[in-house]
């Protein structure tokens, strides 16, 4: 009986051993308010005895999410996703038809603000999680949490979490017509 027990353990460190790394956000949709603080969570397992780094990049949407929010959608864009339940308009684009830029980067507690975030309040707290102190108008759209190890690259490294941001006076639309249109898939 021992020696089964033994097995069994060895064998389940051995399945958390072959997984790698592994990536998750909790939160896949986060709704935030403009000129509030937002937390983007990021949390990550590994095998790997080095230090990670832990890389925040956006991309913007590839259409105007607001016009969704608004109940603006053509006629076209619901036709097309209608069709392919997969494809999402606002999300699924190659990165050269939107803006894509690195937020920041932590190794170790060594923390790199990407230049466009310079003058703005952003960090990573925690292990990896990205604080974003006041929300901006262009800060709307996808924030992928990616984790660099050296010596782990089996696994998921990535995942993503959308972030949009609303204004009160675009809020209390959204609110109205929301009810029919919501806001997020």
């Amino acid at each position: 009986m021992d020696g089964h027990v033994l097995g069994w353990i060895v064998l389940l460190w051995l399945a958390a051993e072959v997984e790698g790394l592994q990536v998750t956000v909790p939160e896949k949709k986060k709704v935030a308010m403009l000129f509030q603080p937002a937390l983007l969570r990021c949390h990550f397992s590994t095998s790997s005895t080095q230090p990670a780094v832990v890389q925040w990049r956006y991309k913007s949407y590839c259409q105007d999410r607001m016009g969704e929010a608004l109940g603006m959608v053509t006629s076209g864009l619901q036709t097309m996703s209608k069709r392919n339940l997969d494809w999402d308009p606002y999300l699924d684009c190659v990165d050269s038809r939107r803006t894509v830029r690195v937020v920041a980067s932590k190794q170790g507690s060594a923390i790199t603000i990407g230049d466009f975030y310079k003058e703005r309040d952003v960090s990573i707290v925690h292990d990896a999680d990205l604080q974003i102190g006041k929300l901006m108008w262009g800060d709307s759209g996808l924030y992928y949490c990616l984790i660099i190890t050296p010596d782990d690259v089996e696994g998921k490294n990535e995942e993503s979490v959308e972030l949009l941001v609303l204004g009160f006076g675009v809020f209390l639309l959204c609110v109205y017509n929301c009810a029919q249109t919501p806001v997020m898939k």
